[in-house]
């Protein structure tokens, strides 16, 4: 007697990292006599390595008779890389036609990144006139995939005069007031910081209040644009001006 025992799986032709998808795997024989023994598997897996799957993509000690076949699911989360599938069906009857075995299906990943910024003064109050201070902007990348051509951006508020940039994780510069970060790639999971020094001034006789707004964005499609940006308010209060006269009469006698 001879078997022919076939497999087909599929996945959708593309989807969005982190998502959740359904392939679907069949199993069938093509053969004139039953397939007795029928082992099949599904095997999903990226180029780091196999993800874990869920369902009936898998069974075993199944016969089929010529002719029949059957039709299961399975699904995954999506991870950052493509994807392959890869499908096995074996039988302890003979096959004919062993090179139909095996079948592959392949799923290409959208990106998706989660970026988000925080910011932060070293004093936020207290500060004097011409004194100095700094912010700390951190941007971090929740995932799942990796975030292409970052830019964060930050126009410091006239009263606060920029004295130097610096960035961990990414190139920092400025024109003035004008602030700038780029990062050409941040894997999930990864962060980078932007430190900008300012000087504060306050000509009037009142504290001030400088509010200092920074936002971040990338090419990689973001999912939550909501937390891309991060606000701070420092207080500056003017030079206190101490003053003193002293007077005297214009002339007096000696004695």
């Amino acid at each position: 007697p001879l078997a022919d025992v076939a497999t087909v799986v599929s996945l959708p032709a593309n989807a969005t990292a982190g998502t959740v998808v359904t392939g679907t795997v069949s199993y069938s024989n093509n053969g004139t006599s039953t397939a007795a023994n029928v082992t099949g598997s599904v095997v999903v897996g990226t180029a780091g390595g196999v993800i874990s799957t869920s369902g009936t993509g898998n069974t075993t000690t199944l016969t089929l008779a010529p002719g029949a076949s059957i039709q299961l699911t399975f699904t995954f989360t999506v991870p950052a890389s493509n994807v392959t599938a890869t499908s096995t069906v074996t039988t302890t009857t003979a096959d004919n036609t062993p090179s139909n075995n095996i079948g592959t299906a392949a799923l290409a990943v959208n990106a998706v990144a989660d970026l988000s910024l925080s910011k932060v003064a070293s004093q936020p109050n207290g500060n004097t006139a011409s004194s100095t201070m700094s912010f700390a902007i951190v941007v971090v990348n929740a995932g799942p995939s990796t975030a292409a051509d970052i830019t964060v951006t930050d126009v410091v508020p006239a009263g606060l005069n920029v004295l130097s940039v610096s960035g961990a994780g990414l190139t920092a510069s400025n024109t003035g007031n004008n602030v700038q970060g780029t990062i050409s790639s941040l894997v999930s999971g990864a962060t980078a910081t932007l430190t900008i020094v300012v000087s504060m001034s306050n000509a009037t006789s009142a504290t001030l209040g400088y509010t200092n707004t920074a936002s971040v964005t990338s090419t990689t499609p973001d999912p939550t644009p909501t937390n891309n940006t991060g606000t701070v308010t420092v207080t500056v209060a003017p030079l206190a001006d101490v003053a003193t006269v002293v007077s005297l009469p214009a002339n007096a006698t000696a004695g």
